[in-house]
């Protein structure tokens, strides 16, 4: 039987949790079915994810970027023309490259819409450009929660039928390992007995940490013993530290910056704290339930899918700060009860957001999409 051949597309300059998306249906898709390539923009910022895919011995072919939309678009046709694939899966909105796409004859276009919610901001010829891609050249569209799918409906006027849900998912073999909570205290000089809030996400304004530093202010003067750690990288970083600073926390706050070993820190947390002002499924909160952290995050996008309200953590208004302190005391002050919730947590990511339930449906998708 031969190979269907997929083109995995990435046209922003950007390595965070929507790549390991990518990466992780490239590496679950079933190799003697499909022949997955991923195309992607040169720049240093993806050699992390290229080194991993060749390890996979999945084909990378990468363009340059071009000065304007006409350039690009002239240069990605002819690269799908010279790759020929059954069917270009998009990750986010790649509008030159969705264009080209169809332009070469690409049977099937697909797009992962990860933020419907985020409001960018496009000129008139983004827009227009926009326009064509998502309305005149036949694309489908995968999102990660109900909430997303209805939100891209309703801003973006997508039609229903050309839209489906696929939740993210991880491989649970991930979260199984056994960690030792003292590791942790020991490498970050923590005294026993201290609890650790953790927010897991790129250093950026969309996710709201100054929110959370300002929230701290009101745990801290009932918990002595509380560290919070931020978990990644990003452009705000100094603001951050320096708002830290500010606010008289140094003590509390811990910059871990980039980590790969995220379950072993989860694993000594306490709770799971996503402040963001939009967001897809987020995989940080996915990952927490893995480990049984309870969490707290924002009623926005699909974290009113990946959070149960009450059962697997607790949902606030974005920038809300008096919530979110509210919210983190009541985690701190009823262990039991988040420990409870953590459990629920685990058992919603192993019926809902595994790797493999991802993988298969993803997998259907393309099939009934192709005709095979």
């Amino acid at each position: 039987m031969k190979k269907i051949r997929l083109a995995y597309f990435q046209q922003n300059l950007a390595l965070g949790a929507t790549e390991e998306y990518l990466y992780y249906l490239m590496r679950g898709i079933d190799r003697a079915r499909f022949d997955p390539e991923f195309i992607y923009p040169e720049n240093a910022v993806f050699e992390p994810l290229i080194s991993k895919l060749r390890n996979l011995d999945v084909k990378v072919s990468s363009y340059c970027l071009q000065p304007n939309h006409v350039l690009l678009i002239k240069r990605l046709r002819e690269l799908f023309l010279d790759k020929k694939p059954s069917l270009a899966h998009f990750n986010d909105t790649c509008l030159d490259g969705i264009i080209a796409a169809r332009l070469a004859g690409v049977p099937v276009l697909l797009m992962t819409h990860h933020t419907p919610e985020l409001n960018p901001s496009y000129n008139i010829k983004a827009r227009f450009i926009k326009k064509i891609a998502f309305r005149y050249c036949g694309l489908r569209f995968i999102f990660t929660s109900e909430f997303d799918r209805d939100t891209g409906i309703r801003k973006e006027k997508i039609a229903s039928d050309k839209s489906y849900v696929i939740y993210y998912g991880l491989p649970a073999e991930k979260f199984q390992d056994q960690f030792d909570k003292k590791d942790v205290y020991r490498e970050f000089s923590l005294e026993e007995g201290c609890r650790i809030i953790v927010n897991i996400a790129r250093l950026a304004a969309q996710k709201g940490q100054k929110y959370l530093i300002d929230a701290a202010s009101f745990v801290v003067k009932r918990f002595k013993s509380v560290k919070f750690f931020f978990i990644g990288e990003g452009e705000l970083e100094d603001e951050l530290k320096a708002r830290v600073k500010h606010k008289g926390l140094e003590d509390y706050f811990i910059f871990t910056g980039y980590r790969t070993d995220i379950p072993r820190l989860l694993n000594a947390s306490d709770v799971l704290v996503m402040p963001s002002l939009f967001e897809g499924l987020c995989f940080a909160v996915i990952e927490a339930q893995a480990m049984g952290v309870p969490v707290i995050a924002t009623s926005v996008g699909g974290m009113r899918r990946s959070v149960v309200d009450g059962k697997t953590g607790i949902l606030v208004k974005p920038a809300d700060v008096n919530a979110l302190a509210e919210a983190m005391l009541w985690m701190l002050e009823h262990q039991q009860q988040a420990g409870e919730m953590g459990l629920t947590g685990k058992k919603h990511f192993r019926e809902l957001f595994t790797l493999d339930k991802m993988i298969k449906e993803t997998e259907s998708l393309y099939k009934n999409l192709l005709g095979v």
